[in-house]
């Protein structure tokens, strides 16, 4: 594979490690999962992080709420400076669909949920990606954003929490984000547009990001399972929109994964292998999503 940026020569290993260290990884899939082999649960995904001596971890399911799982972890289990949070992600199991997403959301607010996904798996657009009939669709027949949109985003904003696009299309994720530009929120998370279900383009993930909409690039589409992307697209596209409104996180863990705190080491290596500088890598892992869960030094 032919790299189309100038990477770094010899990378040496205190580079990556002191990267490694303090990194933030805010989308990882611990197990049980009732429709994957997930071999890492909540439990041992705080383990290793911390014993790598990341920053922080964001627990997501498709298909259960994890604040719960986070409260317990970072109270019980955690005795370094990791911190360790929960999200939900909106969905039929999850959310009971949008119906009762903003009250569900708020629940899992006020035990310290920090991250809310809009809808994904159960995403009308994911669905139809996957060769399925219906799913969420959060817009009227007319285009605009359906009622529960907005008071899913009042929740949001009055518990300062981070806003993500989940799998939706672009024309539903952007209109999302004007939604949320518009009441005053400012943590949002366009997630792994480039991947091959969401398909956005380079144009649109220029505008999102001129609107405040940080980038997400997430280690394990560059794995076979997910799609083979070519590293060099993420690198190319931390050159277009800058490294301040990108963040790295993993999407791991499958039953043929690394475990996340390897994979997010893994990652950090491969951006500078193919092209991006330390410093950028230090936003993207550290400093921006740090700063979106609100634990900066």
């Amino acid at each position: 594979m032919a790299l189309r940026n100038k990477p770094m020569g010899r990378i040496p290993v205190k580079v990556i490690d002191d990267l490694w260290k303090g990194s933030v990884d805010m989308h990882i899939h611990p197990g049980p999962d009732p429709n994957a082999e997930r071999p890492i649960d909540s439990i041992k995904v705080a383990k290793y992080a911390e014993d790598a001596g990341m920053g922080g971890v964001v627990l997501k399911s498709f298909f259960y709420n994890t604040a719960s799982d986070a409260y317990l972890i970072q109270n019980n289990l955690v005795s370094s400076g990791l911190r360790v949070f929960g999200s939900v992600v909106i969905g039929y199991t999850t959310t009971g669909g949008l119906e009762y997403a903003a009250r569900t959301i708020e629940t899992n607010a006020k035990i310290g949920c920090k991250v809310v996904w809009f809808p994904a798996m159960d995403a009308k657009w994911c669905q139809s990606y996957l060769g399925r009939p219906g799913g969420i669709d959060i817009l009227n027949e007319d285009g605009s954003l359906k009622k529960e949109v907005y008071d899913i985003l009042k929740v949001v904003k009055d518990y300062n929490m981070v806003v993500c696009s989940g799998h939706m299309s672009y024309e539903e994720s952007t209109k999302m984000f004007d939604a949320a530009i518009e009441m005053g929120i400012t943590k949002m998370v366009a997630t792994h547009p480039l991947a091959e279900l969401s398909r956005f383009t380079l144009e649109q993930i220029q505008e999102l990001a001129a609107k405040g909409v940080y980038i997400e690039h997430v280690y394990g589409t560059t794995m076979p399972r997910l799609g083979n992307l070519d590293p060099s697209d993420y690198v190319d596209c931390v050159k277009l929109v800058g490294a301040e409104h990108t963040i790295m996180g993993t999407d791991l863990a499958q039953v043929w994964d690394a475990d996340p705190a390897m994979g997010m080491r893994l990652f950090i290596g491969q951006m500078i292998q193919f092209g991006c500088t330390p410093e950028e890598v230090e936003w993207m892992c550290k400093k921006n999503p740090a700063k979106l869960l609100d634990i900066e030094d």
